[in-house]
């Protein structure tokens, strides 16, 4: 089982520093999701220009958030810079955040994400495309020379986990416990021929009880929104986890270290640890993961 960096920052020269620290303890990929932080695509290209020798992914993209001809300029372009380090992880996001943030619709959301691999997938490969479907229509092409990225799917659901395993390398999740990861997410995929899972997990080293008991409090306000999605609250019950922090590993290295194996046995490729204590526990949390590579 490989070990990456999953990392967001508002100011890109802090990715930069962190992709470097994890490229020094050899790591093997970063990866950047698209939240509210600095633009992903623009702080990996800055990654990629500045840090040699790591991987380098998005954790997820949202196809909401652009026309199937830009995400795939975007990734070969990224592809390009990288020398083709690159895989775009891409996803649908969350019904409250596209139809109550960005007051989009979200009817039919597997269709629509089909949809969107049909009209991506010839353009993430070099190839012009012609395609027209009930929701996404394209007939275009580009020129951005690079080899073709590496494509992920976010999916947690069986018919996402199939479409996986049917049209990319796998799936990347988050706030996903080994037990969902053995019982449910390989299973689905290997149903549909199989593919890589990337596991984001959250992570924090401490040193004493009450630590940890501050450390799990501020992991449930930090990570408040989980619970309240219903893809990853049917996680959770299939975990018996009662609260966010449930699906962060918290304590002593030995229990991090003991939970981070727990993903190798439950059959996961990789895993993404992001670091969500202070920065003296993220220190820690950072000595625990090098010691593993």
């Amino acid at each position: 089982m490989r070990m990456s960096f999953f990392d967001s920052q508002p100011v890109v020269s802090d990715a930069v520093a962190n992709a470097e620290r994890a490229r020094a303890a050899g790591l093997h990929r970063y990866w950047a999701p698209q939240i509210m932080n600095a633009d992903t695509m623009l702080t990996l290209g800055a990654v990629a220009a500045a840090v040699p020798d790591i991987q380098l992914g998005t954790s997820v993209m949202a196809m909401q958030t652009m026309m199937p001809q830009t995400m795939a300029q975007q990734a070969r372009t990224l592809n390009q810079i990288s020398g083709g380090r690159f895989t775009l992880g891409i996803g649908v996001n969350h019904k409250p955040v596209v139809m109550h943030r960005w007051g989009l619709p979200w009817d039919k959301p597997y269709s629509r994400f089909v949809e969107y691999l049909n009209a991506m997938n010839p353009l993430l490969e070099g190839n012009p495309v012609d395609v027209s479907g009930d929701f996404i229509s394209h007939t275009t092409e580009i020129a951005v020379p690079s080899d073709t990225p590496g494509l992920m799917l976010a999916a947690l659901g069986p018919k996402m986990l199939k479409l996986a395993a049917d049209r990319s390398a796998g799936t990347i999740t988050w706030m996903t416990g080994p037990k969902t990861i053995a019982e449910h997410i390989k299973p689905n995929l290997d149903a549909g021929g199989g593919g890589q899972i990337v596991a984001g997990v959250g992570a924090i080293v401490t040193n004493s009880d009450e630590e940890t008991e501050a450390a799990r409090n501020w992991a449930n306000k930090a990570l408040a929104i989980y619970p309240q999605l219903p893809s990853y609250r049917a996680v959770m019950d299939r975990e018996g986890a009662t609260e966010a922090a449930d699906l962060v590993l918290i304590g002593d290295s030995d229990t991090v270290r003991a939970g981070i194996e727990q993903y190798r046995a439950a059959g996961t490729d990789e895993v993404a640890m992001n670091l969500i204590g202070s920065p003296e526990q993220n220190d820690q949390t950072w000595d625990l993961i090098a010691s593993m590579v």
